[in-house]
């Protein structure tokens, strides 16, 4: 009887197993990406926590820019090849982001010096004012703090720092994706020649959806 019964809708059956196993692959996707289904997005781990200050002496907390996507970049204006036009494609980023009215509301470019000796807040103003899209208060930040804890910091979120006997520094030229809940999702390597905003902005805008 049961053999019968599989013989008469095995083809039923197949393709309700195909559809399960369709769904549960879906599930599964979702419940691992938090939604996203690029793999790139995924969560990788909780970012860490900061407390620096900004071009005007206040203190700025990682905790504050809850609720914001944030593309974080380590850099120093004294920086002789990459951050300069690293910088430039983050003003990019930023006047995207300013047509689709998401800065400083749902995103955040965040740039953090690792030489705050010579990066002093009137350097780092001068710098800014070097790109066509200027930075706009709590929609692109500089921040400064201590020499040692920043590049600790930098460490933490995975970015090398190695100081050298002239001063400069050799450090990983990547920009950070954080979402708006502080957990870190991507690594753009800002070296890629092939790497340009609207990449980096289309992600942003996946994530302020909060996917």
């Amino acid at each position: 009887m049961m053999n019968t019964f599989f013989a008469k809708n095995w083809f039923k059956l197949a393709i309700g197993a195909v559809l399960i196993a369709m769904i549960a692959s879906f599930a599964y996707k979702l419940w691992f990406t938090n939604g996203v289904q690029d793999e790139r997005l995924k969560a990788m781990k909780q970012a860490p926590s900061f407390q620096l200050q900004d071009l005007d002496g206040k203190t700025v907390s990682s905790k504050e820019m809850d609720g914001k996507v944030r593309l974080v970049y380590f850099f120093y204006s004294f920086c002789p090849d990459v951050c300069m036009p690293t910088s430039f494609l983050l003003s990019q980023v930023q006047d995207s982001l300013k047509q689709k009215g998401l800065l400083g509301t749902k995103a955040e470019i965040v740039s953090i010096t690792v030489d705050p000796k010579r990066d002093t807040p009137e350097v780092l103003k001068e710098f800014g004012s070097r790109f066509e899209s200027k930075p706009v208060p709590g929609g692109w930040t500089f921040l400064r703090g201590d020499e040692a804890k920043t590049h600790k910091l930098a460490e933490e979120f995975g970015i090398m720092v190695i100081k050298e006997k002239n001063g400069d520094f050799s450090h990983s030229n990547a920009i950070l994706l954080v979402d708006s809940k502080g957990m870190l999702r991507n690594y753009y390597d800002a070296g890629n020649p092939e790497l340009d905003a609207d990449y980096i902005v289309k992600d942003v805008v996946t994530l302020s959806k909060g996917k």
